[in-house]
């Protein structure tokens, strides 16, 4: 009996050692920290620079691209989408591959968005030549003239010849008198505006109105309303090799305001702006016509004139006025 209660006591002892020995391994596996698996940052876009770009240039979809980094190497103010760059110019060189940062690029001037060879021209609009003020840059631009134009007669196309001696139609003492009508050999007088004879053409203000376009894809890089650009022209900045951008501006949709527009800059050639500077010199009035996006096509147009009216048109022309009673 006594041999076998110590076999139960070391038993016990033995079970209760264990015990405490898987207790305190319990606590010594929760107080150790758990395990984690290793956490990837994902990589995000950067633009970078395609090709080298000197300072100055304005930067097309052809400049740059979006490539993969690693966050944290990204410094602050570095450009993540493409179209936050084009249009915009590099302030310094870039060589290719380098990061874009924001703080290097500034917004192009009027002179960064012209082709080489053009001119820019500020033309004067009201809200109906603007029409209504939904012009934007990049549109496609063509200019009617309208007027009143007086065909007047110089000597020598009436009987009397003088000199061009800047004095007016006065005669003066070495005029020559020529041959009347009717005398042998009978003289030919043609008529203000036929061949031969010499004319001036001039808007009184009384002549034949008329009606023309004479200048055609006109080019707008910016709209003016007061001291306030409308609009971006950043979207019209393309290389010269490549046109004209079809991309379509934002036009202000029914609910928006249109604003007052009453300056388009646009760009011309020389022989263009010459013309158009006359037009506003002289006060002439003409009409903005908008063309189709993508429409650079040149046309001709025969203009309009009261006598094109009755001809093509078929104005009616009053008929004369018969009046009754006996002549004394």
């Amino acid at each position: 009996m006594l041999r076998g209660g110590r076999v139960y006591l070391v038993a016990g002892v033995i079970l209760a050692g264990l015990a405490v020995l898987l207790a305190v391994l319990a606590l010594q596996r929760q107080r150790q920290p758990a395990t984690s698996e290793p956490i990837t940052t994902p990589a995000v876009s950067v633009v970078v620079a395609a090709r080298d770009v000197r300072a100055g240039t304005v930067l097309t979809l052809e400049d740059v691209k979006t490539v993969e980094a690693d966050p944290a190497s990204i410094a602050p103010g570095t450009a993540r989408q493409a179209d936050e760059v084009v249009g915009l110019v590099a302030a310094g060189d870039l060589v290719e591959g380098q990061r874009i940062l924001m703080a290097n690029l500034v917004t192009p001037s009027v002179s960064h968005l012209l082709q080489p060879g053009k001119r820019a021209v500020a033309i004067p609009v009201d809200r109906i030549n603007a029409v209504g003020g939904l012009i934007q840059p990049n549109d496609l631009i063509d200019l009617v003239y309208a007027g009143r134009v007086d065909v007047m007669r110089v000597l020598p196309t009436e009987p009397l010849e003088m000199l061009d001696s800047g004095q007016g139609f006065s005669p003066a003492q070495d005029a020559v008198r020529l041959p009347e009508p009717g005398t042998s050999p009978r003289p030919s007088y043609p008529y203000p505006g036929a061949p031969g004879s010499r004319v001036l053409v001039m808007d009184t203000g009384e002549g034949q109105l008329v009606t023309k376009i004479i200048v055609q894809k006109l080019r707008v890089l910016q709209v003016m309303a007061g001291t306030s650009v409308v609009g971006s022209a950043r979207t019209t900045v393309q290389p010269v090799t490549a046109g004209i951008s079809s991309e379509a501006t934002p036009t202000p949709t029914s609910g928006s305001t249109v604003p007052p527009v009453d300056l388009l800059i646009v760009e011309a050639d020389p022989a263009e702006a010459e013309l158009i500077t006359f037009l506003l010199d002289q006060n002439l009035r003409y009409q903005v016509l908008l063309r189709a996006r993508g429409d650079d096509q040149a046309v001709q147009t025969k203009g309009v004139t009261y006598d094109g009216l009755v001809r093509d048109y078929g104005l009616p022309v009053p008929g004369p006025v018969e009046i009754s009673g006996r002549v004394r």
